[in-house]
């Protein structure tokens, strides 16, 4: 993570504005009266605004500001840009160029002085947020995709700034290929493919290891019918009769004749 800006940057830009900007700067930050600013707040918001910022950057906004023909004061958020440059795309442009990424068929490597092939198409901020909004750019809603693409994208080359991290350039991952050294497939006969079979066949047969024995399933046996207390009335009418004499059951009359045991 940067370290915050030294305090005599803050007040070379301090006096810088002053300087160029007389009239505005009094009127936005005046020193006397009843809306007076402390200059150490007018110092503590422009920290704020320029976290992330390396010296070297600052340096580039300074000398262009010094050169700037602008007859407007820039903000401390303008002075940012102007300190970055070109190390970040801005908002509107990085839209621009995801709607442009969008429409490409067949992605196409930059050869750089090195020899070397790299995609130069989005960068990973601006790919990253891309993927975000896409489920917008699905449904047809296009400026509520613009909207929040903008809220996240400056959102995350702020984040960006103040780690200390550099714009990258998206890389598209590398498609599958097939390899085969140059040979051609060359079939082989029947015969030839049985014996490769058969190899590998005893390959794969391991001795002594321990099968698992399939689960027998046995017949569950039959219970032998209960034999009935009582004997058949029909099949052996004295035997039920004398059953029934034995246990004391009353037989009526009628039924005894029925069954032979009565007069």
């Amino acid at each position: 993570m940067h370290n915050p800006l030294p305090q005599n940057d803050l007040k070379r830009l301090i006096t810088a504005l002053r300087m160029k900007y007389a009239t505005q700067f009094n009127r936005n930050f005046p020193m006397e009266g009843k809306n007076a600013v402390p200059m150490e707040l007018v110092e503590e918001e422009a920290a704020k605004n320029l976290a992330g910022v390396t010296s070297m950057q600052f340096e580039r906004g300074l000398a262009l500001l010094y050169t700037s023909t602008n007859k407007f004061m820039p903000s401390f958020a303008d002075f940012r840009a102007m300190c970055i440059g070109e190390d970040w795309w801005n908002a509107q442009k990085a839209w621009i160029k995801a709607c442009e990424y969008t429409k490409i068929m067949k992605h196409v490597a930059t050869e750089l002085p090195d020899g070397t092939f790299q995609y130069r198409e989005i960068t990973k901020l601006a790919k990253f947020s891309l993927d975000q909004v896409r489920h917008y750019i699905n449904d047809g809603e296009m400026y509520r995709a613009k909207d929040e693409f903008i809220r996240l994208y400056e959102s995350y080359v702020m984040e960006a700034q103040v780690r200390g991290r550099v714009q990258e350039w998206y890389q598209e991952p590398k498609a599958l290929t097939w390899n085969n050294d140059g040979k051609d497939f060359q079939p082989v006969d029947n015969e030839e493919a049985q014996k490769h079979l058969e190899e590998l066949k005893k390959k794969l047969n391991v001795k002594n290891r321990a099968v698992p024995k399939p689960q027998k399933f046995q017949l569950t046996p039959r219970q032998k019918p209960v034999e009935s207390y009582w004997p058949d009335p029909f099949a052996n009418p004295q035997a039920y009769l004398q059953a029934c004499a034995v246990d004391g059951v009353d037989v009526d009359m009628k039924i005894q004749r029925q069954l032979g045991g009565g007069v």
